[in-house]
């Protein structure tokens, strides 16, 4: 089920009593949980919550809660965190008994209680039995990172929730300084709320003031520099991070792993794959996907390649001591801006 409509429904007065969230994005998560917690809490006059971690917890133990009746409210919630058990790599194991035991509650669950599992990765295994019954049986709900359009829209509601101006231009500058992560553009709006609460619009100064570029958008430039040829672009900002204290090995690994991600979705491409498909299959937020597609579209798989493998080497002789971390980054650029 679609995020909104499951809130409009939570908004109606509508609460399931099985619900699954599946996806990464945070925001959403606790988005959801707080508003179902909230309308329980309003139904029932008290709130009669439980919350296990499955890590921590057998399904045995969830079930026994969740089949067991409150002696103070009509209706309890219980919330399961961390459930894995629905990816093909799946680190919690149950038994074949307790397999059929949570497939028998989804079909008959105790209209007494709800229950909402929390599944923190972007991809299932639907083959899986156990999936198909959740995709069936709960009221499922996918909070996978979301898209440019729909994180933009999220983001002028809560402007206009919370009531204050910002420019269209500064929105953008936000959304891009966050690389389009929506819980981390939520959480530098609070502090752009702060400010606005004297009454003055958040323009584009505000936000290049105020909100703090990450290291990945740092990192995504310094690559497209090294990508453009532009020797002098590339060392002023490897050198702007390393006055921000970053270790020269740690960013030399970032950038491996971005020009890994260059290669991933260009020869993703290649093969037909859709940017959105190309996203879910390497768990990478559609942003960076967008931009990676965007940033190596100059350059034939060929030359791609052999950039990586320059810096594969360099990573190699940083790591093992072969190589001065100081001076490494700047010999491997004078290699690539030989080839």
């Amino acid at each position: 089920m679609d995020f909104q409509k499951a809130k409009q429904a939570l908004v109606q007065g509508k609460i399931e009593n099985v619900y699954c969230l599946q996806g990464s994005e945070v925001y959403l998560q606790q988005n959801f949980r707080q508003a179902l917690a909230q309308k329980i809490e309003n139904l029932a006059g008290e709130l009669d919550l439980s919350s296990f971690d499955a890590n921590e917890v057998s399904i045995d133990t969830v079930l026994d809660e969740a089949e067991s009746y409150s002696f103070f409210v009509d209706q309890r919630l219980i919330i399961v965190d961390q459930v894995d058990f629905l990816i093909s790599q799946a680190q919690q194991k149950m038994t074949d008994g307790q397999t059929k035991r949570l497939l028998d509650y989804l079909k008959d669950p105790n209209p007494a209680t709800c229950i909402l599992f929390i599944v923190p990765h972007d991809q299932v295994d639907k083959r899986r039995k156990l999936t198909k019954a959740f995709l069936k049986e709960t009221t499922y709900i996918n909070i996978s990172p979301l898209g440019e359009a729909a994180v933009q829209s999220f983001i002028q509601s809560y402007i206009q929730s919370a009531d204050f101006e910002m420019t269209t231009e500064a929105q953008k500058a936000l959304l891009q300084r966050v690389d389009y992560q929506l819980s981390q553009a939520v959480a530098e709006l609070e502090k752009l709320k702060q400010f606005a609460q004297s009454g003055q619009k958040v323009t584009l100064e505000v936000v290049n003031s105020l909100v703090t570029r990450s290291l990945a958008s740092d990192v995504f430039e310094l690559t497209n520099a090294i990508l453009a040829r532009k020797l002098d672009r590339s060392i002023q900002i490897y050198q702007d991070l390393i006055l921000m204290k970053h270790d020269p090995i740690q960013l030399h690994a970032l950038i491996v792993s971005q020009f890994r991600l260059f290669l991933q979705v260009k020869l993703l491409q290649m093969q037909g794959i859709k940017q959105d498909e190309i996203a879910q299959t390497l768990s990478v937020h559609p942003y960076r996907v967008k931009l990676a597609l965007q940033a190596s579209r100059p350059m034939q798989i060929g030359e791609l390649s052999q950039l990586y493998l320059q810096l594969i080497q360099a990573d190699y002789q940083m790591k093992t001591g072969l190589g001065n971390k100081d001076t490494s980054f700047y010999l491997i650029l004078t290699k690539i801006m030989q080839l």
